[in-house]
């Protein structure tokens, strides 16, 4: 048949050629195993110089040769290593049972193998790490024994952790954030309703005590949302320069003060400010202090130590170069155990009985993800019964001179004028309207962000124009603040808007000001809140108003 001989002859040459390579490789093989013979410190050297710990064992599992790093790795000096078998190593029964079984699946099936292990050294520390192994032949066919390899993988396994965690985060986030909106909007009609009630209640004690019970525990309320928005998608902090060392001091007297716990700070005068969220900074600090006074029911001391840090590659924390303020907050409880240590930051991880008065494994986890946002690290060391140390990094604030906000002081200005509130929740508006009224404000309500755009450019027409606008940041099935604010900024170049949301993870939030609005309102809010920052908005446009007209 035609083409048959052309291809038997092609196959014939490929068979030469291949065993032409396979006895090049034969001799290569022999030349070095003579070399290795002739000059084993040669092949010493040559493993000595892998950055990895590297062994060749037989049959019955005694290590013959080794390398530098694997003597390291054990912490075992040269004369310890020779003729020994896993089970001399200075590991745990289960960890060198662990190995032994390997080598007996790999000697019964010879081939290669890998699997993962966990080494606890000497010092409690644990080291993750990835074993290669395969079986040796010698020049006659039979096995000689294993060589074998091991790769420290503690920090892949670390940054692993460290992603299923954000994920983790990223899941509640997402659930957190559209229960908390609803929740926070509800807490709005409970919070206004009191701010008129106190508006309206008779001089009597009683009853204003009552009203204003009531008030501090919907702000509760508040509180606990915003740490359920903190898990939330794009729950960027608002940051501004915050002086670390008297506000921690402030927070623990507030959490420790009624304690038996003793308070030790240790805060230079020195310390750099922070560009953070102060009140996520208080929370992750307060949180931390709490564990710490439960660590302690009988009392005991409480250490607090504050420093300057410039992050280098030795400090081995995932951390860019950078200056650091570093909160380190140490008690002496019974410590964490080992087996708990990794697990502390993990959403609804708690090793406490649960109850009214037990945690639910929130805490820590919203410390971890507060810190992260901003592009900090929290880590933890602890023993049984040696108590524990956070340590809390926070980038510092770069800027020599800085303009630090203040609310200190602020002037209570009388000014009233007419206000444009816009919500799309009916209980909601009729909230906001009734306030204003009482504060001696005119109000308009708009239930639509087009309603809301009509009735400025009808103010502006009749030359009785708005002096400040409250807009809903989200309305199903219509424009939203954001759009709205958009829209009257074409009719009005000096219109004052504040934003007004109970979904605080929405980057609009945390960074009004680069979308045109002057000020914030998270839900809920009472009444003198809202007159404050109407108060300043409206004094900035006749300050403005004034200036152009000179």
């Amino acid at each position: 048949m035609p083409g048959i001989g052309p291809r038997v002859k092609e196959t014939r040459e490929r068979k030469d050629l291949a065993r032409i390579q396979k006895k090049g490789k034969d001799t290569v093989m022999e030349k070095l195993i003579d070399t290795i013979l002739e000059k084993p410190q040669l092949f010493q050297v040559l493993i000595d110089n892998m950055p990895s710990p590297v062994y060749y064992k037989d049959t019955d599992g005694i290590y013959l040769i080794y390398n530098r790093a694997f003597r390291e790795y054990f912490g075992l000096p040269d004369e310890q290593c020779a003729g020994k078998s896993v089970f001399e190593l200075p590991i745990g029964h289960d960890e060198a049972m662990l190995h032994h079984k390997m080598d007996q699946e790999l000697l019964q099936s010879p081939g290669v193998c890998e699997y993962e292990s966990a080494y606890t050294r000497p010092d409690g520390s644990v080291r993750h790490e990835l074993v290669k192994k395969a079986t040796f032949s010698g020049t006659d066919g039979t096995i000689g024994g294993i060589v074998g390899v091991i790769i420290d993988i503690t920090d892949r396994r670390k940054m692993e952790e460290d992603i299923l965690k954000a994920k983790n985060l990223k899941s509640l986030g997402t659930l957190a954030g559209g229960i908390a909106h609803d929740f926070n909007n509800l807490l709005m009609a409970i919070v206004g309703n009191i701010s008129l009630a106190k508006m309206n209640a008779p001089d009597d004690p009683a009853i204003m005590g009552y009203l204003k019970e009531a008030e501090r525990i919907a702000f509760m309320g508040k509180s606990l949302t915003q740490q359920l928005l903190t898990f939330s998608r794009g729950g960027d902090p608002v940051r501004t320069i915050v002086r670390p060392g008297p506000l921690v001091v402030k927070i623990a007297e507030k959490v420790l003060g009624a304690s038996c716990v003793q308070r030790v700070y240790d805060i230079p005068d020195d310390i750099l400010p922070i560009e953070a969220d102060e009140g996520q900074f208080a929370q992750v600090v307060e949180n931390v202090l709490v564990n710490a006074k439960e660590a302690m029911p009988e009392g005991g001391k409480v250490t607090v130590q504050i420093r300057n840090m410039h992050i280098s590659p030795e400090d081995r924390l995932p951390l860019i170069k950078e200056d650091y303020v570093r909160i380190s907050i140490a008690d002496e409880g019974s410590g964490i155990a080992k087996e708990d240590l990794s697990k502390i930051f993990d959403p609804y991880y708690t090793t406490k009985d649960m109850g009214s008065q037990k945690g639910v494994g929130l805490g820590l986890a919203i410390c971890f993800a507060i810190v992260k946002k901003h592009n900090g690290h929290i880590s933890v060391e602890s023993a049984e019964g040696g108590g524990t140390i956070f340590h809390v990094h926070f980038p510092a604030y770069k800027q020599a001179a800085a303009e630090e906000a203040t609310h200190a002081g602020h002037s209570k200005l009388k000014h009233k004028g007419r206000v444009l509130i816009l919500d799309d929740e009916e209980m909601i508006l009729k909230i906001g309207e009734e306030l204003l009224r009482h504060l001696g404000y005119e109000a308009t309500p708009a239930r639509s962000g087009e309603e809301a755009i009509d009735l400025y450019r009808q103010a502006m027409e009749l030359k009785s124009p708005f002096n400040a606008v409250v807009l809903d940041l989200a309305i199903p099935n219509g424009i939203g603040g954001k759009e709205v604010l958009g829209e009257l900024v074409r009719i009005d170049p000096m219109v004052k808007a504040i934003i007004s949301s109970g979904y605080l993870n929405d980057p609009i939030v945390s960074r009004f000001g680069e979308y045109g609005f002057l000020d914030v309102l998270t839900k809920p809010y009472d009444a003198v809140e809202l007159d404050e920052k109407l108060q300043k908005i409206i004094s900035q446009r006749s300050n403005d108003q004034f200036t152009s007209n000179q």
